[in-house]
């Protein structure tokens, strides 16, 4: 079987659309099994969305910039 490569700014966009939905995942559970706090537990997951989105915004950028310079 043929393994599939994908370039380096796609692989890192995957993962960083993989850690946002894991993110997303974790908080889902985390209100689900605790209603009464579900607002708070959905606002700090919320800032940990954007934490996730901008460290994997970064990290696709610096792949990019890599492969332009190289």
């Amino acid at each position: 079987m043929a393994q599939m490569e994908l370039a380096s700014d796609k692989r890192e966009i995957a993962w960083s659309a993989l850690a946002l939905g894991v993110t997303a995942l974790v908080f889902e559970g985390a209100a689900w099994s605790y209603p009464q706090g579900a607002d708070t537990i959905w606002l700090v997951g919320a800032a940990t969305l954007v934490a996730v989105g901008l460290l994997g915004a970064r990290d696709v950028w610096r792949v990019r910039h890599e492969s332009t310079a190289a």
